[in-house]
């Protein structure tokens, strides 16, 4: 039996007449709803409920005369979900794109404060500019009768906290498993600029499909800004930032220069609650528990639960370090060693057994916080193997080749590089045999890369394939200098590519078999672009190519349906959409475990950094001018079909 819903009226008629006021119920559903209530307001209540017509939220609120209330711009509130200091989240729904959202509208007593009205308009632009997987993604922002709100990704699931307290402490397979999410995360945001400040457990978010989503960045700083006269009046007016139970020690002295390395600080103290059930530290006072961050000893995580490895102990030790120079530098490197963790940690018998995980790091980077590209995220670290390659290659398309050639063979793509900076830093981390980089690099050339990487890693150092074209005008003096270094001109096949790459790691490698065809006519396209003319030139195309089995749609979510309902094996979408536009398409797609592998070309007119980069962390193949050039896409699809 339903329980019973708090309504202050006990008439149905009065409850009806608020009903068709709002226009949240259609008329003849209304009707229906009435009809069987006869003139019981508890029954009526029931019914709304029972059909999905409205939430429970809503008719409480309804009930009370507040319907005005249940409307914000073109958002229909769905539920009332919490409120911080600065303002009341609220679970919505789009009108007219049916999409559930999360939205925070700023509290009425900061609407008129300039100074927290510029908070807010940071924590807006913040969000809007990053596009990761285990970050909330922010979708818009305006301002209504009832103030100013950001409207963002909702997300069903917990937060760390209200997990533990409802299913008590994780598994320590489930504790690295979330850290690890997190710190990914974390790693875009801070190649980004940007400093969260606020890392705890309640604004690290676990959905229903286990992905970790890291959320609140009302208290980030942008690293670039940090000089700013405005900026300062900002983080100042808020006085402490942060929250105690998680803060660096630096952080509770001046919270307007922090890096980095706090961050690192409160994920580690995260580690800690999810793994013991409290924080770190505790006091009766915010001061008593900022001193013992500053002077008590780091407790133990094995001392509380036996079968913590102590790889972990160590990590977790180092992430805890008083002093910022004395933590592990980089959260790229908190990625690497939980990585190596969790593909070492039995999430079966871990509880019972406890087990001393070896990890052969190097350190990284000590240049800045360090990050693959996610075309190519840092793999788990391993002993070093005679067939493991870094691929170095800005241009998606071209990864995308190489990677699909060295298929046919017996080498292993590890990671894939952006630029020269993360390149090393994957090198240091993961040992590769091999690298494969292209002559130009944003950062850098590929053979200042290759003299580099032999400078720093003087025993056992990768072997080198430079990647070059025609007007390239390498010295091969220069090349012949170093070791186990060789050009390969462009266009160049899967044998020349595997040949060059046995001259350099000193083994021998044959191509596997070629496959069987792949019948492309059975393979499913669906094609997302709110134009009909753009459509027909990327279907086109692909059916020179081979492909015969064709869907479409106008917007993102419209498509997001489609790919829910049919089995896809390609997704080619615009960026600009009325709608729902192509960077929140690929959002969600690859948050969703039923379609996060499907492959996704991005077609688009775009060509600005900010606006495309985004959209190639989250995880698109490649991005395709809107001619969708045969000559470009061919190969591209060689590799994946």
């Amino acid at each position: 039996m339903q329980a019973k819903i708090l309504l202050a009226t006990k008439s149905a008629a009065d409850l009806a007449e608020a009903l068709a006021g709002s226009g949240l119920v259609p008329q003849d559903e209304l009707a229906a709803a009435v009809a069987v209530a006869g003139d019981d307001a508890q029954v009526l209540a029931q019914q709304l409920l029972a059909r999905k017509l409205l939430t429970r939220f809503q008719i409480v609120t309804l009930s009370q005369g507040k319907g005005s209330s249940l409307r914000i711009g073109n958002y229909d509130i769905l539920d009332r979900l919490g409120a911080g200091g600065m303002g009341t989240v609220y679970k919505a729904r789009h009108r007219r794109m049916k999409r559930v959202v999360a939205l925070k509208v700023l509290s009425a007593a900061f609407s008129t404060n300039p100074t927290y009205l510029k908070r807010f308009q940071r924590e807006v632009e913040t969000i809007a500019s990053l596009g990761h997987p285990n970050i909330v993604m922010a979708y818009d922002a305006d301002e209504a009768d009832i103030g100013h709100f950001l409207v963002m990704e909702f997300v069903d699931g917990r937060d760390f906290a209200r997990c533990l307290e409802e299913e008590g402490v994780f598994s320590v397979f489930g504790a690295v498993q979330c850290v690890l999410q997190a710190a990914r995360g974390l790693v875009y945001a801070h190649a980004q600029g940007i400093i969260h400040r606020d890392i705890k457990p309640h604004n690290l978010l676990l959905d229903s499909q286990g992905v970790v989503k890291i959320t609140d960045l009302g208290l980030a700083r942008l690293s670039r800004d940090a000089q700013s006269p405005q900026m300062t009046e900002i983080t100042l007016a808020g006085g402490l930032i942060g929250t105690p139970d998680y803060m660096s020690p630096e952080q509770a002295v001046d919270s307007t220069t922090l890096d980095h390395l706090s961050d690192i600080y409160s994920l580690g103290c995260t580690l800690y609650y999810l793994i013991a059930g409290e924080p770190p530290y505790t006091g009766n006072t915010a001061m008593a528990i900022l001193l013992k961050h500053r002077d008590a000893p780091i407790p133990s995580l094995a001392a509380l639960r036996p079968e913590v490895p102590p790889a972990l102990e160590r990590l977790f030790h180092s992430m805890l370090a008083k002093q910022p120079e004395q933590r592990i530098q980089h959260m790229s490197e908190v990625v690497v060693e939980l990585e190596a963790m969790a593909a070492q940690l039995d999430p079966e018998q871990v509880e019972n057994h406890a087990r001393d995980v070896t990890v052969d790091l190097s350190p990284l980077s000590r240049r800045g916080e360090t990050a693959l590209s996610n075309h190519g995220t840092l793999a788990t670290n391993r002993p070093a193997s005679p067939r493991t390659v870094l691929v170095v290659e800005p241009s998606r398309v071209q990864a995308a080749i190489i990677k699909g050639f060295l298929q046919a063979s017996a080498f292993e793509v590890v990671a894939t590089a952006a630029n020269g900076k993360d390149a090393l830093a994957a090198v240091h981390a993961l040992r590769p045999r091999a690298v494969i980089a292209a002559m130009h690099l944003p950062d850098r050339n590929g053979l200042s890369l290759a003299e580099q990487i032999r400078s720093e890693i003087r025993r056992d150092a990768p072997g080198f394939v430079l990647i070059t074209s025609e007007s390239d005008d390498a010295s091969s003096a220069e090349l012949k200098q170093l070791n186990r270094v060789q050009s390969l001109a462009k266009p160049f096949t899967a044998q020349q590519l595997l040949e060059t790459l046995n001259q350099v790691t000193g083994v021998s490698v044959a191509l596997a078999p070629l496959p069987r065809p792949v019948d492309r006519s059975q393979r499913r396209v669906l094609i997302v672009d709110d134009s009909s003319t753009a459509r027909m030139q990327v279907r086109a195309v692909l059916q020179e190519l081979g492909f015969q089995y064709f869907l479409e749609d106008p917007d993102g979510a419209h498509a997001i349906v489609t790919a829910a309902r049919e089995c896809c094996d390609l997704i080619v979408t615009d960026y600009n959409m009325p709608l729902m536009n192509g960077r929140a398409l690929v959002s969600y797609l690859k948050q969703n475990p039923a379609t996060s592998a499907i492959p996704i070309i991005m077609v688009t007119t775009e060509t600005e950094p900010r606006v495309l980069d985004p959209v190639r962390k989250l995880g698109v193949i490649a991005v395709v001018e809107k001619a969708f050039p045969a000559a470009v896409v061919g190969p591209l699809l060689d590799s994946l079909f």
